[in-house]
């Protein structure tokens, strides 16, 4: 592989651990970058580097044309597109390999299928396995959303259908939140995907999530790696994953091997992919979707199957075989997602500057980062600071390293999701496998300190709630509301709101003179690729309105004004 280009189209801590790997294999790794990552550790690292253009992802990372010019500039031989932005476009995938350059990856027909995830729906229906209940076409509007939803009957989940990692998907309840996310789930859709395409289907109550690690190279050989546990979620987005799934029985482990080779071998898939499923209570499993790319959480199985997957993913672009290839498990491994994020308001995203870095070590330990002192963590991407996998001999081990890694880990300047996955791991219900995909959002108790508990149980304010979760809430004190409980307006004045973090207007719902409810939507607010419902924390009459849709807003801007009535 001596004198190979690669180049990787993606950044942060995936594009890191690609150019790791493929520094390994002897190949000249090529970076691409926005203006705001110009000093980011993927482009140091990589020996060669090439600006994209602005900060936006539509005009950098998600610029389809502009990635396929760095490609042929730079010479490069294979393209590998990491997980997110581009890494499931058909589209991308093909205009690489017009201009003769290796895709790292399933072939663009194969993404068309199986990344499309109505299209795979139906191709496990036609072997004969079982998707979660739900249409298989696109819902073109929302009378056609309703419609399927009264079928399937609420909750059901309003999804992208080139979907994946929680984005573009809301589990809504009634007819009103379904008419309230309708264009929400749209714009996220094409924001993250290109497409806008969205479908309807059932929700499954307490459900596990369950994912199945596949390699598949050019010559039809398919090697199973085993499957991962992503129940611990908040707002469909995973935050620990594991191996081996803690719950599973040996009868249950089996069928989704057959279900995932089934899968494989009738979708002519090549290179890594991912095979979701849900399960009831029952352990009766739903397939869910493919993801024909490589996963965040790659990292839990390459631990317990000491593989190094961006290599093999590499090996089979260039047409290696898998057929004398053997990984056997060994042992217990846990993936933990650092994330800036702050878990005592329900995990809200929350941009800002690291002040300070220390990463754990140890036995069983591995940090997939890209952070350092000093690094700024933008609105405009993935708030994903690291990833901390450890692993043990058994499960109870590894949740040992993990608790002692998560309480060496030093990340200043920012909230984090550090304490909350401590408390997680260390809670009854996660030690007894118990944690289902809602146990976050439904223990939110868990993730909020005395002092502040203490504070929102005697506050008479009216708070503002931004929804980034998917159940009703209440909107006053004493209960900590469900929905993320932001207070952003004052004793004094309950009927202003001010902006707690940075963002952009993408919606408004509501006018300057215009009578409003307490509780009735105003406007919504994307930040760090995330959309927020901001709702109305009093009754009476919007006085002032400061936004208009696609302006930007800062921590501490007066939005709007409601006076009381």
């Amino acid at each position: 592989m001596k004198n190979k280009r690669i180049l990787i189209a993606n950044r942060g801590e995936i594009a890191l651990r690609i150019i790791r790997s493929a520094k390994e294999l002897g190949l000249t790794t090529v970076a691409v970058y926005s203006d705001i990552d110009k000093e980011s550790l993927h482009v140091k690292k990589a020996d060669e580097s090439i600006h994209l253009g602005p900060s936006l992802p539509a005009e950098s990372y998600r610029n389809l044309k502009r990635l396929v010019q760095a490609a042929v500039d730079s010479k490069s031989d294979l393209v590998h597109p990491g997980y997110g932005f581009l890494a499931e476009n058909a589209d991308f995938a093909k205009a690489i390999q017009r201009k003769k350059i290796t895709w790292i990856g399933p072939s663009p027909k194969t993404i068309r299928s199986m990344g499309d995830k109505i299209e795979s729906r139906k191709l496990v229906s036609k072997i004969g396995l079982q998707p979660i209940p739900g249409q298989l076409k696109p819902a073109r509007n929302r009378r056609d959303a309703m419609r399927d939803a009264r079928e399937q009957g609420f909750p059901v989940a309003l999804k992208a259908a080139h979907g994946g990692g929680g984005k573009g998907l809301r589990i809504v309840h009634n007819p009103d939140e379904l008419l309230e996310n309708y264009d929400i789930v749209k714009r996220e859709s094409e924001a993250y995907f290109g497409s806008d395409d969205i479908y309807v289907e059932k929700f499954i109550k307490n459900a596990k999530h369950v994912e199945t690690q596949i390699l598949s190279d050019q010559h039809g050989n398919h090697v199973f790696l085993g499957e991962r546990d992503c129940s611990t979620q908040r707002r469909n987005q995973k935050l620990i994953e594991e191996s081996p799934a803690y719950w599973i029985s040996d009868e249950g482990r089996e069928e989704l091997k057959d279900q995932t080779l089934k899968i494989a071998e009738e979708s002519k898939y090549i290179n890594a992919g991912t095979v979701e499923f849900l399960a009831d209570e029952e352990e009766n499993f739903y397939f869910l979707e493919m993801n024909t790319r490589l996963q965040v959480e790659h990292t839990v199985t390459e631990m317990r199957y000491g593989i190094d997957i961006v290599k093999e993913q590499i090996k089979i672009a260039m047409g290696h075989s898998l057929a004398d290839k053997e990984w056997t498990p060994r042992g217990h491994s846990i993936e933990f997602r650092i994330n800036a994020e702050d878990a005592s308001k329900n995990f809200i995203p929350v941009p800002g500057t690291i002040t300070e870095y220390r990463e754990p070590i140890g036995n069983g330990v591995r940090v997939d980062g890209w952070a350092r002192s000093g690094t700024h963590i933008s609105h405009f991407y993935d708030n994903l600071i690291a990833k901390l996998v450890v692993w043990g001999n058994n499960r109870k081990e590894a949740i040992e390293v993990g608790q002692r890694c998560l309480n060496e880990y030093v990340v200043l300047g920012i909230p984090t999701t550090i304490d909350a996955l401590l408390q997680i791991i260390s809670s009854d219900a996660f030690s007894e496998g118990k944690v289902h995909v809602k146990f976050v959002e439904e223990n939110l108790d868990l993730f909020i300190n005395n002092e502040l508990k203490e504070e929102i149980e005697t506050s008479k304010s009216e708070t503002v709630k931004i929804s980034l979760d998917d159940t009703p809430s209440e909107n006053l004190p004493p209960k900590m509301p469900k929905r993320i409980g932001i207070d952003l307006s004052k004793d004094d004045s309950p009927g202003t709101i001010v902006a707690e973090m940075q963002g952009t207007i993408v919606d408004i719902m509501t006018k300057e003179g215009k009578k409003v409810k307490k509780g009735e939507s105003l406007f919504v607010i994307e930040a760090m690729k995330m959309e927020n419902i901001v709702s109305s924390p009093i009754d009476g009459i919007v006085k002032e309105l400061s936004i208009t849709k696609g302006s930007p807003v800062s921590k501490g801007d007066i939005i709007l004004i409601i006076e009381k009535r």
